[in-house]
């Protein structure tokens, strides 16, 4: 999905299928599992579509749009020549768009799906293993399978399900230094210790990392604890010279000055020397590491925790 609309599907951010002549109505009263039903809707588009190539096909895939694309799901979409790709979610259920004539829409498309473009990047900047869903040849095509490697491209700090990930992408095709790992568990030791120190939970044990050097590269981060990990990140945060400054709710919200974050700021200006806070910035600087955006999620979430204990008492 994506091809000839794909501009209009980011920009306007929505999805689209063919086969106008099929109501949006019609589909929805068809259960997939009702073979007669889909035996049926087979032979109306014969009907209607005059001995169209692979009848079959064509209701498979209505039936996958309408029916099986769902609020939340990711959506990858692939531009004219694949050389450019969208990461998008689900943002609504499908629908029928009926006023085509008086929109300046160039897809003539009833059945749509609202999106949301969450990021736009260079196809070649995915995992390689992900280069294999470019090879199907159908409008819609299931990537459960590709699911991890999507997220990560997508998003730099996510929940799914009862873990939280913190991925870090690797710019740079030099030599990987052994070090450098070693400074990361240097930091999750310490956070892990302030962790002891406030009756947090979270260890360092609790944390997988794996690694991924192909195609320059990424550290992913798991845990099933959002606390510990949400540290991590901001430590990252502050030794990379990340700001603090938020917008949550009406407020714009200074964190370097509130609770937990000036003292696990302070609590790292204590623990770690000079040395150790250059070794790990040399190391985020030689594998090219920017701090990532999304790494303002776990400041908010660490501010809804702290304010949240501010309600109890």
């Amino acid at each position: 999905m994506g091809g000839e609309y794909y501009h209009e599907f980011v920009e306007k951010e929505f999805i689209a299928i063919g086969y106008n002549e099929i109501k949006l109505d019609e589909l929805n009263r068809i259960n997939p599992d009702d073979h007669v039903a889909i035996y049926q809707l087979r032979n109306r588009i014969v009907d209607i579509y005059q001995d169209p190539k692979r009848p079959g096909h064509i209701v498979s895939q209505l039936i996958r749009f309408c029916k099986h694309i769902h609020i939340g799901d990711v959506i990858v979409l692939p531009g004219p020549s694949s050389y450019e790709v969208s990461m998008c979610r689900v943002k609504g259920e499908v629908y029928e768009e009926k006023y085509l004539e008086n929109m300046n829409s160039e897809c003539p498309f009833e059945k749509r799906i609202p999106i949301k473009v969450i990021r736009t990047t260079p196809r070649l900047t995915l995992s390689p293993k992900t280069q294999f869903m470019f090879n199907s040849r159908h409008p819609i095509s299931n990537i459960d399978d590709y699911a991890t490697y999507i997220d990560n491209s997508m998003m730099d700090y996510y929940e799914k399900g009862d873990e939280i990930h913190v991925v870090l992408k690797i710019d740079t095709d030099e030599a990987v230094s052994a070090s450098s790992f070693f400074d990361f568990y240097s930091l999750m030791s310490i956070t892990e210790n302030f962790c002891k120190e406030n009756n947090i939970t979270g260890t360092a044990r609790e944390t997988a990392m794996k690694v991924q050097m192909e195609s320059k590269g990424l550290l992913h981060f798991i845990s099933s604890n959002k606390h510990y990990l949400a540290l991590l990140a901001l430590g990252i945060l502050f030794i990379n010279g990340g700001g603090l400054k938020i917008h949550y709710g009406d407020l714009d919200i200074d964190l370097s000055t509130q609770g937990i974050f000036k003292s696990y700021s302070e609590y790292l200006d204590r623990k770690m020397d000079r040395e150790m806070k250059e070794s790990i910035k040399n190391s985020l600087d030689s594998l090219q590491i920017k701090t990532p955006k999304d790494f303002l999620k776990a400041s908010i979430e660490l501010y809804k925790v702290q304010s949240s204990k501010r309600k109890e008492y």
